[in-house]
């Protein structure tokens, strides 16, 4: 798993000054016109996932019960808002195991892959957040 991890955030990284592909643009505007809701609960999934799993490694099982209050509270601010979680583009989170029980996160998106022969392009949730402050 942990080759598997790398090479999705090697996937992930984008060269300064390298164009940007037409699938990634598109995704980056539709995550920048979704309404506010949606950000806030993505920020709200992204960081109670790495909660629960920093909780999860140190068998923390209050920690674990907090995380899922948050992101319970995360889900209700949406309904109020009118939304749902399929309304909202969500990352994928993985949890990646190291040595001595250690633990690991990462989260981001797969793409269609604009050109090459791979199929899929991983950006990764920071790289994300970055571009999308930027539209």
């Amino acid at each position: 798993m942990g080759a598997y991890l790398a090479l999705l955030v090697g996937c992930a990284a984008t060269p300064a000054g390298q164009e940007i592909g037409s699938n990634r643009q598109a995704f980056l505007e539709r995550l920048s016109s979704d309404p506010q809701a949606c950000q806030t609960y993505r920020e709200a999934y992204v960081r109670g996932f790495r909660e629960n799993v920093s909780a999860l490694a140190q068998s923390d099982q209050a920690g674990q019960a907090e995380a899922a209050r948050q992101l319970n509270q995360a889900r209700e601010r949406l309904l109020a808002a009118g939304l749902s979680e399929p309304d909202c583009a969500r990352p994928y989170c993985i949890i990646e195991p190291l040595q001595e029980g250690k633990l690991e996160t990462w989260c981001g998106y797969r793409l269609d892959a604009d050109r090459g022969e791979e199929l899929y392009q991983w950006l990764d949730w920071e790289t994300v957040q970055a571009a999308v402050q930027r539209q």
